[in-house]
């Protein structure tokens, strides 16, 4: 059967809420995801709370942008139950930030469609960055960053706690994205070392060997309940200026939910670090930093172990992803990018702490 096209989809999905109360009289494609179909919808009749617009996510059996890459649609039915689980965590408040979850308003099976709270006028962190690179502050990241931290830790405690050992459960069957996850970060480490082979072939077996860890780890432990797609691309904000006073509030969603599972918490610190220094190695934005050292303060304390797998996760991102972004920085930049990723895994792997000294990673050795 051919695949449906995206007008197709878009007309199925809006045909199968037409008889509820999400009926929308307009779906507008959403920019940013790749993996779903995703929609702000105009509604019909506002809710009772006066809400206008939902976003609309519709998941097939491959990857949106990519039909080609098949990749199992029951991963929707894993964001529902987490985000429908995250209606009791609260929502975590620093100087003027909010950071939350959306709520998951209505989800179908059949169709694979959920429907959930908006925030209109928002742009991802990552687009946000490079929209006002010119006029963002240090004060402004800052509490931006350690929000962002601080929740981070917040759901990491909560989400592993015994009172919520029954979604635990559930997400462990979230296996096929656990899987994803290791292939894209490890399993592509390795073959990174053949696009640049006169940079990573001397480490090949020390990268071996740190894929065989993670391997180990995650073939041995449960595991506790992570993001598992923790990057700047889905954090939302406004896409006004930051409130320089925290006396006015700035709501910030923390969205895409379906990688959601039982790994290695590292995993999202490290990518979301990875993804915020390359916007200081391509683009020299300052603003990388900045919110690096403060979502490293917000998270708090964490132990030594955490704190090197975080290293090396960061690095091993860099190397599998930071190559990979279309436009992004010159083929110099992109060799450069590497070496940095390499390494930090190097010197993660061997514990070399000296080596983060004066670096936005030595932050994870400062004592909050």
């Amino acid at each position: 059967m051919a695949t449906e096209t995206p007008d197709e989809i878009a007309t199925k999905v809006q045909a199968s809420l037409e008889n509820g109360p999400f009926a929308c009289s307009s779906l507008v494609k959403l920019t940013g995801g790749t993996a779903n179909f995703v929609y702000r919808g105009t509604l019909k009749t506002k809710l009772e709370d006066g809400t206008e617009t939902v976003v609309v996510k519709h998941t097939e059996g491959y990857v949106a942008s990519s039909p080609g890459f098949k990749l199992t649609d029951s991963r929707c039915e894993y964001e529902r139950t987490i985000l429908t689980d995250l209606h009791s965590f609260p929502t975590l408040v620093h100087a003027g930030i909010e950071v939350q979850t959306p709520h998951l308003y209505h989800f179908d099976k059949d169709t694979n469609t959920q429907v959930y709270s908006d925030l209109p006028s928002s742009l991802d962190l990552k687009t946000y960055v490079l929209t006002h690179a010119a006029s963002v502050t240090k004060l402004q990241c800052e509490r931006l960053g350690y929000a962002l931290g601080a929740w981070c830790k917040a759901f990491h405690v909560w989400g592993n706690s015994e009172e919520r050992r029954e979604v635990r459960e559930e997400m462990k069957g979230n296996k096929a994205m656990r899987d994803l996850k290791f292939v894209i970060n490890y399993q592509r480490l390795i073959a990174s070392i053949e696009s640049f082979p006169e940079i990573l072939e001397e480490k090949r077996d020390l990268f071996e060997d740190v894929a065989q860890s993670v391997t180990k780890e995650l073939n041995e432990k449960e595991g506790d309940l992570i993001h598992g797609d923790f990057w700047s691309g889905n954090v939302l904000l406004p896409s006004g200026p930051i409130p320089e006073s925290s006396d006015k509030q700035l709501k910030v969603f923390v969205i895409d939910w379906e990688m959601s599972q039982l790994s290695i918490p590292a995993f999202d610190l490290g990518q979301m670090i990875a993804e915020l220094y390359e916007l200081k190695h391509f683009k020299n934005y300052d603003a990388g930093v900045w919110l690096i050292e403060s979502f490293i303060k917000g998270y708090g304390e964490m132990d030594e172990e955490m704190k090197w797998k975080t290293i090396i996760h960061t690095g091993a991102h860099l190397i599998c992803w930071g190559t990979r972004v279309a436009g992004w920085g010159s083929k110099e930049q992109q060799e450069d990018v590497v070496r940095v990723g390499k390494q930090w895994i190097i010197n993660g792997w061997e514990r070399k702490k000296d080596a983060f000294e004066g670096m936005v990673l030595g932050r994870l050795f400062n004592e909050n």
